[in-house]
């Protein structure tokens, strides 16, 4: 005889803090791409990764399960005092970008999720340049970016830099051998429906 107490669909609202409505785009958003990314990247147990950026840590609690080391990086203090508090692991090391991009740490993968667009396009040239001197010869990296005109975006504030495709190839055609772009339409958690890209980035030259 089936226990239905042992179904996950009863237990779930006995473990997660009804109600969820509210946040559940955002959720399923947000968790998507660490799941998505985990696959694409095909992350192996003796990964080192880093987790770019790491908000407050959730996602590189995620990718501790699946590889040996995490380096979560944030330009936000407040988040990675979250993340040191909330996401802790024994391979999780949480870092500032500027932090960071003084060590000789060397990974085997990189995310860089809901990043890129934050980034004032003036200065993106230098921070992937500073972000890929910490990824192998050979190594790989996945981004998503939601796409426009290389421009900032004109219902999102905080989106300083929307590129084009055409901008993200000639980019980074410079740094890798093999370029894989999916393109895809979602409902963000503005409520707007946009072209969203998963930039996959495989053998750094």
């Amino acid at each position: 005889m089936i226990d239905i107490n042992a179904n996950e669909t009863t237990i779930m609202p006995l473990i997660i803090n009804e109600p969820l409505k509210e946040c559940t785009l955002e959720l399923y958003n947000h968790f998507g791409r660490y799941f998505y990314a985990s696959k694409l990247l095909d992350i192996q147990k003796t990964d080192s990764i880093i987790d770019a950026s790491c908000g407050c840590g959730y996602g590189s609690y995620i990718l501790s399960k699946k590889v040996c080391k995490v380096f979560g990086l944030d330009i936000n203090i407040d988040n990675l005092s979250l993340a040191k508090k909330h996401y802790n692991n024994d391979n999780i090391e949480y870092y500032s970008y500027d932090e960071f991009f003084k060590t000789y740490f060397v990974v085997d993968k990189i995310l860089l999720i809901e990043t890129f667009e934050h980034i004032p396009q003036k200065d993106i040239d230098q921070f992937i340049k500073n972000l890929l001197n910490h990824l192998k010869q050979g190594g790989s990296m996945f981004i998503t970016v939601p796409l426009g005109n290389n421009e900032a975006s004109s219902y999102n504030q905080w989106h300083c830099n929307e590129p084009s495709i055409d901008f993200l190839y000639g980019m980074f055609s410079f740094y890798f051998k093999n370029i894989n772009m999916d393109i895809d339409s979602y409902l963000n958690s503005f409520g707007h429906e946009c072209q969203y890209c998963y930039l996959m980035l495989n053998n750094k030259k």
